[in-house]
């Protein structure tokens, strides 16, 4: 037990000697940081610079010219970069609507030409689902034979077919 006492007590010495310790000398940097700052060069500092307009007009003034900037750059990107996004396309093939249906399955219209087309798009392939020509106009002549354009037209038909008829070839 006594020995116990005598480790802790050696302990307590030690770290009381190592707690004031003297730090090594200074080098001549630390002096010369230690001096007090003085202003022999006569230059101006800023409070004795000539007074500015109020920093509150050059923030508005600031805030303004970058939402100008943006605006500007927002307009040139519309005006002249929508082209290059995807599915923009050119002036004759164009994806005018797309609904998501979920689990990345989507149909979508696609204008080609005057002529648009109902598509249903799945990680499988692309179907044409109909044709949408004249659908704002009812159909005209009798009922059985618009039931048989629209059936014909519904069919499934191959990529080749498709695109035989978007560039306006007859299958």
């Amino acid at each position: 037990m006594r020995r116990k006492w005598i480790i802790i007590a050696g302990m307590l010495i030690a770290l009381g000697f190592a707690g004031h310790a003297q730090a090594p000398p200074s080098g001549p940097s630390e002096k010369e940081l230690q001096q007090p700052f003085t202003l022999a060069d006569e230059k101006p500092t800023p409070s004795a610079a000539a007074p500015s307009e109020p920093s509150g007009w050059r923030a508005i003034g600031s805030t303004v010219l970058v939402l100008g900037v943006v605006g500007a750059g927002l307009w040139a990107f519309r005006k002249y970069g929508v082209k290059k996004l995807p599915g923009q396309g050119g002036g004759r093939l164009k994806m005018e609507e797309t609904l998501a249906l979920g689990d990345r399955r989507f149909v979508s219209i696609l204008k080609a030409d005057d002529e648009q087309f109902l598509l249903a798009l799945s990680p499988q392939g692309i179907t044409l689902l109909a044709r949408l020509d004249g659908v704002e106009t009812a159909p005209q002549g009798p009922f059985t034979e618009v039931l048989e354009r629209q059936v014909e037209v519904t069919r499934p038909t191959p990529v080749r077919e498709l695109e035989a008829m978007m560039k306006g070839e007859q299958p």
